[in-house]
C-alpha cells in the first residue's frame, strides 16, 4: 500500500515538473516572437531616403551625404528640416547603345524640369579616324543645374536613358555658414547707415576723408557677403548634377560573367571578321590614295633601272678576263 502511494506521489511530482518546464518554454517562445516582430525597420521612403535604386533604375550606385545627416547602410539619408540651407549635388554615368537618341532625350529631360546646362563637352571620331575607316565610341560630359524640387526625380529617371552603372549624391548643409554670413551682413549694413549719417553731418575735410575710407571698407564687405549669399542661394535653388554619357556596344552588366560561352565565341569571331574587313578596307583605301605617287615612282624607277643595268653590262664587257696563272707560270714538276 505504501509502495503504491509512493508511486502515485512520484507520478504527480513528475507531472508538476513537466508542467513548469512547458510553461517556461512557452514564455520564452512568446518573448522571442515579441522581440522579432516588434522591430520597426523603416523603409527608405519612410526614413526620407534618397536611395537611387528605389525604382530599380540604377545599379551599383553609391549615396553620399555631407554634413546634412547620417548615412544608413541601404544608402538612404535622414530627411532634413525644410528650413535648412542644403546644397544638393550628384554625378552619374549613363551607358547607351544609341548615342544621338540619348542626348536628345537628356536635353528634353533638362528642359522639361526647368534646368539648364552649365558646361558640356562631346568627344568622338575625328576626321582622320573616320577617313581611315576607324570608329571610336563617343562620350559626352555635362554639368546640369536642376531645380532642387526636381533633383531626386531627375536622378531616378536617368535609368530611362540607358544603363546606369554608377551614380552618387551629396547633400551639404550650409545653414550655419549662411546664418553667420547673414548676421554679419546685417551688422555691416547698420554700420553703413551710421557712417552715411555721420558723413552728412561732417564739416571738416579730415573727418569727411576718414568717414569715406571707413565707408569704403564697409561697402566692400557688404558686396562680398552679398555675393556669397547669392552664390549659396543659387546652389541651394539649383542642384548641380554631373553626367557622363558613354556610347557602348555592350552594357556593363552584359559582361563575360552574364553571357554564355557560345555567345562569347560568337562575339570573338564576329570581332575578328570585322577587324579583318577593316584592315583590307583600309589597305585598299591606302592603295587608291597612294596610286598617283606609285605611278610617278614607277616612271622614275623603270628608266633608272634599265640605265643602271646597261652601265653594268658595259663595264663588264670592258673589263679583261683574269690571267690563267697555272697555264703560263706553271713550274716544272719534279721527277
Amino acid at each position: 500500500m505504501k509502495t503504491k502511494q509512493k508511486l502515485i506521489s512520484l507520478a504527480l511530482a513528475l507531472i508538476l515538473v513537466l508542467a513548469f518546464v512547458a510553461c517556461g518554454a512557452a514564455n520564452k517562445t512568446a518573448n522571442n516572437e515579441t522581440a522579432t516582430y516588434g522591430l520597426a525597420v523603416p523603409a527608405p521612403a519612410e526614413a526620407g531616403g534618397t536611395s537611387m535604386t528605389d525604382a530599380g533604375a540604377q545599379k551599383n550606385s553609391t549615396a553620399v551625404t555631407g554634413t546634412s545627416g547620417s548615412t544608413n547602410t541601404n544608402g538612404s539619408t535622414t530627411e532634413l528640416p525644410a528650413t535648412d540651407k542644403i546644397i544638393y549635388s550628384g554625378s552619374a554615368t549613363v551607358e547607351t547603345k544609341d548615342f544621338d537618341k540619348t542626348i536628345e532625350a537628356l536635353a528634353k529631360m533638362v528642359n522639361d524640369c526647368g534646368g539648364f546646362v552649365e558646361s558640356s563637352s562631346v568627344t568622338g571620331n575625328d576626321f582622320y579616324t573616320e577617313r581611315n575607316g576607324g570608329t571610336t565610341n563617343r562620350t559626352a560630359q555635362y554639368t546640369f543645374r536642376i531645380p532642387v524640387d526636381k533633383f531626386k526625380l531627375f536622378v531616378v529617371n536617368l535609368s530611362t536613358l540607358g544603363n546606369v552603372p554608377y551614380s552618387s549624391s551629396n547633400a551639404e548643409n550650409v545653414t550655419m555658414q549662411y546664418t553667420d554670413t547673414e548676421a554679419r551682413l546685417t551688422v555691416y549694413q547698420t554700420k553703413e547707415t551710421r557712417l552715411l549719417e555721420l558723413l552728412s553731418k561732417a564739416s571738416s575735410m579730415e573727418d569727411i576723408l576718414a568717414i569715406e575710407n571707413s565707408l569704403s571698407d564697409v561697402q566692400y564687405q557688404i558686396e562680398s557677403l552679398t555675393s556669397q549669399m547669392k552664390n549659396w542661394d543659387s546652389l541651394i535653388s539649383y542642384s548641380s548634377l554631373s553626367i557622363t554619357v558613354s556610347e557602348v556596344s555592350l552594357y556593363t552588366e552584359d559582361n563575360t560573367s552574364t553571357i554564355s560561352y557560345g555567345q562569347q565565341l560568337q562575339e570573338a569571331f564576329t570581332r575578328s571578321i570585322k577587324g579583318v574587313g577593316r584592315f583590307f578596307k583600309g589597305f585598299f583605301k591606302f592603295l587608291v590614295g597612294a596610286f598617283p605617287v606609285l605611278v610617278v615612282l614607277a616612271v622614275i624607277a623603270v628608266p633608272v633601272f634599265f640605265i643602271v643595268r646597261a652601265a653594268r653590262k658595259k663595264k663588264k664587257a670592258k673589263t679583261p678576263p683574269p690571267a690563267d696563272f697555272n697555264k703560263n707560270n706553271n713550274p716544272p714538276s719534279r721527277q
